[in-house]
């Protein structure tokens, strides 16, 4: 039977010389607690207790911030609500879920899946909710959340007009309570459907199909040779390469292989988490000479300020849209319009998909492998040479020349 420890016996406690592992101290005053002793001096309180027939061990915090009868206490707690089956990482969670808020919550749930969702994922979570949910429900108990709140939320948004975006806000929300759900902070979830909030001002997203018409493409061209060569690089590399927004914003020059006519997306940035292979056109490979220094490094289109990439595609598309007498599109319409383009001269299904990256699916992606590596470039050629001919055929509005001297 251990004895049971004292405050003094817990300050004095040191590791034995020579040791590399934790070791762990019996507390015979209170069954289940353990004071674990690392080899370099820390103190951690745990307790080891039996739960639904199953020896589980939690810690309850470090020594001298947790005190010997404080730990005590907390053991006793444990294991008095062990006996009725509650987990110590349950009654932790009940514990937080009094005083925790909806932006404690959504702070804590932003950490959790930052991990494995891509950063514009998580920027446009935490942009909706300190938009749209933390002025109004922000310093709401998660514990109280309610199916009213939620139908306030949504309701907020739409009353702005922003009715697309309030299904997104709802999307958020629901995600939080269900994340808070599972981690057992809250018992259920308000029982409310996507297609409820429609009678609140929510409207379901439909999937764009704007494309830029030939003429529309051709002009843009012709724009971005008189935006600054910045802006106009990036548009035009946009429009060769077909590759989304953030791909061609963020290219850097150990990416690219000017030898080989090759830009290689990493893993790490690409949207299907796999290297993607660019095979460069002449047109976008000029535009890439042109901007190379012997020796580059970091970002293909730098901008203001040391080791940032370009920014200005927002601005750009403003002073766009009034040149172009209000013609709306988006950046990701200009991707669109490519993977169209492809279809309309030809190109076959499998390759004019892999050109923008798309993986494919079902048994294909198992027993096809091929990376079509010719087939996307001579795809590309062809992309390049059907603008060409637009930017010919509009040279009586004094279309710039595609082609650039590198």
């Amino acid at each position: 039977m251990p004895k049971a420890l004292t405050d003094s016996v817990v300050k004095t406690l040191k590791p034995e010389r020579g040791a590399i592992d934790w070791r762990e101290v019996s507390d015979g005053g209170c069954r289940g607690l353990r004071l674990r002793l690392s080899p370099t001096g820390e103190k951690v309180w745990a307790l080891k207790v039996t739960v639904n027939g199953k020896r589980v061990r939690h810690t309850l915090g470090a020594y001298p911030a947790l005190s010997l009868s404080d730990a005590r206490e907390r053991v006793r707690e444990y294991s008095a609500q062990a006996r009725g089956g509650a987990a110590p990482e349950e009654i932790d969670a009940r514990k937080r879920a009094e005083v925790m808020t909806l932006a404690d919550a959504h702070s804590e749930y932003v950490d959790a899946v930052r991990k494995v969702l891509r950063a514009s994922t998580v920027a446009l979570k935490e942009g909706l909710f300190s938009t749209h949910i933390k002025p109004v429900v922000g310093n709401r108990l998660i514990r109280l959340v309610r199916r009213a709140d939620v139908v306030e939320i949504v309701g907020a948004v739409a009353a702005k007009g922003f009715h697309t975006q309030a299904n997104r806000v709802y999307s958020e929300v629901m995600a939080l309570l269900r994340w808070c759900e599972a981690k057992g902070y809250v018992e259920g979830v308000p029982s409310i459907r996507k297609k409820d909030m429609r009678h609140h001002g929510a409207a379901q997203e439909q999937p764009r199909s704007r494309t830029l018409t030939d003429t529309e493409l051709s002009t843009l061209w012709t724009l971005t040779g008189n935006i600054g060569s910045l802006t106009g690089d990036f548009l035009r590399l946009l429009i060769l390469t077909g590759q989304r927004r953030d791909e061609v914003r963020c290219m850097r020059w150990d990416e690219v292989n000017l030898n080989e006519a090759v830009w290689t997306v990493p893993a790490s940035r690409y949207k299907t988490g796999v290297d993607h292979v660019v095979p460069l056109s002449a047109e976008a490979l000029a535009i890439l000479k042109a901007r190379h220094d012997e020796g580059a490094t970091g970002y293909v289109l730098a901008g203001r300020g040391d080791g940032k990439a370009f920014a200005g595609q927002a601005s750009a598309m403003r002073r766009l849209r009034v040149k172009m007498k209000g013609k709306s599109f988006s950046l990701h319409d200009i991707r669109r319009t490519v993977r169209t383009g492809l279809s309309r001269l030809g190109v076959d299904e499998v390759t004019a998909e892999k050109v923008i990256g798309h993986m494919p699916q079902g048994i294909v992606k198992v027993y096809d492998v091929h990376d079509r590596l010719a087939e996307r470039r001579a795809a590309l050629e062809l992309w390049a040479k059907h603008l060409n001919q637009l930017v010919s055929a509009g040279a009586a509005r004094n279309v710039v020349p595609m082609r650039r001297e590198g």
